[in-house]
């Protein structure tokens, strides 16, 4: 457990400190919608999915 715990860690770390060396506003901007871009299609594309699911009960 706990390496699994310092495994994470490490990973956020890591991603935390690729953030922090990009100087670009835009690339951050760009980063951004595209993260809202994916939770957004999922969101839509599960809705989508139980509505079919519905039509066929």
């Amino acid at each position: 457990m706990k390496k699994n715990f310092d495994e994470l860690k490490g990973e956020l770390q890591a991603k935390l400190l690729f953030w922090n060396n990009i100087k670009s506003k835009q690339a951050k901007a760009l980063f951004i919608l595209v993260f809202f871009g994916l939770i957004g299609l999922k969101v839509f594309t599960t809705i989508l999915t139980f509505d079919w699911l519905v039509s066929l009960l």
